[in-house]
Parts: structure tokens; sequence; C-alpha cells
């Protein structure tokens, strides 16, 4: 086995490979045999095609073809794009954002007008279909309502207004019998991770809906309400610190089960599925532990979870079908599978994310790795070696290490195969994945370490992770780089504005001035800061402060900033800030900017650039040479 330098081992994965053949799986659905899913394609400039299994033929198909990108911008970041039932199935499609009717033939009949509406959160009911409508047509912020659109009809309206009133409304729930249906909503300045309600009426009769609050609290989060085939309405509540199942029969709330584990991700979007019920009345759930997926099924007469037997570390969009279950998994040497079949197993996988997995020997272990910051408190990540069969580092010689932070931030990282991992492991690098203080899946607790304190905890938190490693003799104290998107790429400047640790960093999309995030962005993050960083104008001085744009001057170590040209959640004009003060204070930084892309890469010309640019960037401050794709 040749001794080369960290860095630049011959990777079986070039940028290109990365997106010519993968695809992201989202939004499982089942439909009596059929099991439905979306997937974005990159090689098709990053198009989500809504792809139907027909359990009947074991054939893969596009449900809808051509140039049709099923996709949601409610609340920017969208879900809820499609819905099925019987055979029915409607979408909402981009640029256009109007609901659609899908034909046996894959032709779209629009049941929605021109104009300033979007939809999302699509639920099917008898003959009509509730949605998420965000009215864009007036002045000021967007409106959000839930309304019933009708199937047969043009809504030339827009829709039915069931609930209004509230800053933000989720997806929808329906009783089977379709007598009942239940929301969840939020207001300014709640995220709807913070403070939610539940609400549920009775849809009989055409007037306006009597609803009545079911659960919901201050500083209490509730979501995904569904109804069990006996009319009781289930959903997820933290009131116990962690997000735990309840059920309302109509007699008053009960705990199924509380458990020191978090049963729901957060809900940036709205077509996550986090629990499925089963036809004996059992609950298919997942949680997590060290940062590790897992799968159960929750016996709500005796509140245990037993396990499934499914192979994987990362379980997502649960859905149940008579005695059948759907879901996506994880493994450490393949990326999400959309899988089906008995809880009993064996489980048939119906779509890959890639058509190959990787090769066992290429695979790092994702390791759970804890650490105490400097106020004492613990931090979760995964740690992850270099790892090659046929190239090691010289005798003595310790590999770098790579701080990725997740966006956010209220997200997590999980221990499944990422490609974006492997890119580096497979070439020598370490990585150490942050689950920083914010982050899910520790709590609720855990989730309000970041309160007030972002720009502050957060740094703290990768910064004593990175020396942890290096303390440990596991990476190259001297060679240190972080990296991040969005959120994530936030803490990447402000840790180089206010730390010397890191020799290098990569900001995608990241936020430069916290007060242009507070005043130039869309309406689901515009208060987000008021909790994260206080309220704005009256915490302005914070804002100030916590800017990486206001202390250029400060960065320790060299910069690349990649972004996107048409990006709102975080425009360009703040890296272009960034670079510009780097620039007048004699910083190294590189800037680029894709003009077609948005908050996110979808196309695969601009990730396998910026995957290029960023391992070139780290060979030049690293002093390495990359082997060639």
């Amino acid at each position: 086995m040749p001794a080369l330098p960290f860095g630049s081992w011959p990777s079986p994965f070039s940028p290109s490979a990365l997106t010519a053949s993968t695809r992201s799986l989202d939004e499982v659905r089942v439909d009596g045999a059929d099991t439905y899913w979306l997937e974005s394609r990159p090689w098709e400039g990053g198009r989500v095609v809504l792809v139907r299994h027909v359990g009947s033929t074991d054939e893969v198909e596009d449900v809808v073809g051509g140039e049709v990108n099923v996709r949601s911008r409610v609340h920017e970041y969208g879900g809820g794009a499609y819905a099925v039932r019987s055979g029915t199935v409607v979408v909402t499609t981009m640029p256009d954002l109007r609901v659609h009717v899908v034909g046996a033939d894959g032709a779209l009949t629009a049941i929605t007008p021109e104009g300033g509406f979007r939809y999302g959160g699509l639920v099917l009911g008898d003959g009509c279909v509730l949605v998420v409508r965000e009215d864009h047509s007036g002045d000021g912020e967007p409106v959000n309502t839930l309304v019933r659109l009708e199937l047969d009809g043009d809504n030339a309206d827009g829709g039915r207004v069931l609930w209004q009133g509230s800053d933000f409304v989720s997806r929808p729930a329906v009783s089977a019998d379709g007598t009942r249906v239940a929301v969840v909503t939020w207001e300014h300045p709640n995220m709807p991770w913070d403070t939610t309600t539940l609400r549920v009426a009775s849809t009989d009769g055409s007037g306006p809906l009597d609803w009545t609050v079911v659960a919901g609290d201050e500083n209490v989060s509730v979501g995904q309400p569904q109804f069990d085939a006996e009319g009781a309405l289930w959903f997820v509540s933290d009131e116990s610190g962690w997000w735990n199942l309840k059920r309302h029969t109509g007699a008053g709330v009960e705990s199924v089960h509380t458990a020191e584990v978090d049963h729901m991700t957060p809900q940036w979007v709205l077509g996550l599925s986090d629990f499925a019920f089963l036809t004996d009345g059992r609950v298919l759930v997942h949680w997590w532990t060290d940062g590790v997926g897992r799968l159960g099924v929750l016996d709500p007469v005796t509140g245990e979870v037993a396990p499934v037997g499914a192979d994987g570390v990362e379980f997502g969009q649960l859905q149940a079908a008579g005695d059948e279950i759907a879901f996506t998994v994880g493994t450490l040497s393949d990326l999400p599978a959309v899988v089906r079949g008995t809880v009993g197993g064996p489980f048939t996988t119906v779509r890959r994310s890639r058509d190959e997995g990787l090769e066992p020997a290429y695979a790092s272990t994702a390791q759970p790795w804890t650490w105490t910051n400097s106020g004492g408190d613990e931090v979760h990540g995964l740690f992850l070696e270099p790892t090659h069969p046929d190239a090691t580092g010289a005798d003595g010689e310790l590999p770098p290490l790579l701080v990725f932070v997740h966006g956010g931030p209220t997200a997590a990282t999980g221990a499944g195969l990422q490609l974006s991992r492997a890119f580096w492991t497979t070439r020598g690098f370490a990585v150490l994945d942050v689950n920083y203080s914010g982050s899910t899946g520790y709590g609720r607790a855990y989730r309000e370490r970041l309160l007030g304190q972002w720009g502050v905890v957060d740094i703290d938190d990768v910064v004593t992770g990175a020396r942890s490693l290096a303390d440990a003799g596991r990476v190259d104290g001297a060679r240190l780089a972080i990296r991040g998107g969005s959120a994530g790429g936030y803490t990447v400047l402000r840790t180089l504005t206010t730390s010397d640790v890191f020799a290098a960093g990569t900001s995608y999309f990241g936020v430069a001035d916290l007060e242009a995030l507070a005043t130039d962005t869309h309406k689901f993050e515009s208060r987000y800061l008021d909790r994260l960083v206080g309220p704005y104008p009256e915490a302005k001085d914070v804002y100030v402060e916590r800017s990486p744009v206001h202390h250029a001057d400060q960065v320790q170590g060299t910069v690349l900033l990649l972004q996107g040209g048409i990006d709102e959640v975080v425009p360009p004009a703040q890296a272009e800030a960034m670079a510009w003060g780097m620039r007048a204070a004699g910083q190294e930084v590189e800037l680029v900017i894709y003009p077609d892309e948005g908050h996110g890469f979808r196309a695969a010309s601009a990730i396998e650039d910026s995957l290029r640019r960023e391992l070139s960037f780290y060979g030049r401050v690293f002093g390495f040479t990359p082997s060639p794709d």
C-alpha cells in the first residue's frame, strides 16, 4: 500500500461521479400496492420528478414527464408538492406554481388560476385537495391560509378558505371519513420548532369552520397531525422536552409514549412524515441515538417500542399501507433508498439514490464523537477517518481535518453514507460533522442552547470539537479547515473572524450580514433571528458585532466563497460584500457566483465545479496536489 500525501489519494468519486447518477429521494407516499416519491436529478438541471413503483408490475415510471418540475415554494423551502389517493394524483409545479390533476397519460389539468398564489402541503380528500396557500399578490408579507380546492373546478378565487388569521400554516390532516380536518399554525417570531398550535374542526357544511385548539402552548412545539382509522388525532409534541407521540380521542390529550428521544424532524418543509399507522394499531416510528438513526414499532397499549429488522443508520419518510411499510433507509456504504415490505421483512428496494453503492473498503464508518465545549456542555458530532484500500499516509503523518457545519441552524447530520463526506475521506481527509448546540435529535434543551447565542456557542462548539480531535492525536492540528452552507456558512465565516484555529474555510451561500438577513429575507425566516440573536432593531449592536462582514479585516485563514446568483434566502450581495471587505483589508479570498443557482446548488455543472474548486483550494492551502479525476 503506497504512502501518499493526505488529500492526494485517488478517489473513486470525481465531482461528476457525484451527480451523474445520483438522485435525492424525498416525500415517499403509498397508494395501495404502489409506492411514490420525488427525486431530484442534477443531470436534468435539478428537476424534481414524481416517480411511481407500480406494485402489480414491479416497474418504475415517471408519473409526469417532459420538463415538469414538481416543486412547491410555500415558505420558500416548499414541501408537500404532491398527493395521491386511490389512484388520483395532484401536483404543484414550477415555474407556474399552480396545482394540477395528473391524468392517466401524465397530462396535467390546472385547477388553480394563474397569479400570485403558491401552494404546498397537498392532502387529498373526497373530491377535493386541501392545501396551504401563500398569497404573494398584495403588499407586505405574503398571507398564508388553509384552503380547499375542488378537483373538478377551476377554483378561480384560489380556493375556499378553511383557516386564516395566523402567520403560518402547516400541511393539514384529514380524517378517513372526510369529516374532520386538523392543522398546525404558528406566529411570528416563532419557528415551527418553537411554539405552535394544533387545531381541529368539523368539515360538515359549507360555512366557516369552527376550530378547536387541541394542543400547543408557549414554548411547546407540536407537529405532523394524523388521524388514525378510528378517528383519533395523533401528533408529536415536545411538551416533555422531547418530540414524543400524543393523541386526542375526544376525551382529552394523552401521551402514548414518553422517552428521551426525538420522534420528529424539524418542520422546515411541508412534506415530512415521521410516523405511520399499521393496521393492527401499532405505529411505525424513528429516532436517533448518538446521531445514529433507529426504526421501530410503537405499541400504544404498552408504550413499548420494538425495533424493526431493517439494516440502516438513517430512516425517514415513514409510510404504511395495509400490512406493508415503506420508508427511506441509508447505510454506512449506501445512500438512501426507498424500500417496502412487511414489518418483519424482507424489504424490497424500489429505488436507490445511486445505482451503485460505495465499495465497503472505501466506506469510512461514522463514529459518534462527543466533547465538552468551553461552557462545560457536551457537544455531539460524527467523526470519519480517511479510508482507502490502496493508499495510506506517511508514517507519523496525521490527516488534515475538514469540519462540516450543517445548515439550519436547526437541523442535524446523520450517520448514513453521504457522498459529500466520502468525497473527502476517500482522498485522505478526516471529517468531523458537527451537531452543534441548536441541532435537533437531542431534545429541546439542546436546541435552545442557541437561543440568543447564534454566532457564539456554535463557534465555540466547532472550535472545541476540532481541538478535541487534534488533542486526541487523531488529526493534524496545523491543518484544520471548516466548510458549511447557509447558516453553516455563517458559522464558517464567524469562526474565521473570531478564531485562529482553522487555516481555511469554505462558505456555500453563507450569511455574512445578520442585519441584511433580518431585513432582506423571506417571510418564513424573517423573524428567526429574534430568538437566535435578539429583536431587531433593538439589538442592532449585537447584529453588527456578530456579522462577519463587519470584521472582514480580522479573518484568520484563507476563504472560498461559493454563491448562487439568484439566491433569495441569502442574496449574493452578502458574499460580494464579504469578499470586498476582505480584499480591502489585504485578505486572501476567492468568490465564485453561479448565475442560475439559488439557495442550494441543484444543477450538476454548479455542484461539480464547486467541488473541484474547493478541493483545489485545500490543495493550495495544505500543500498537496489533488489526484486527477
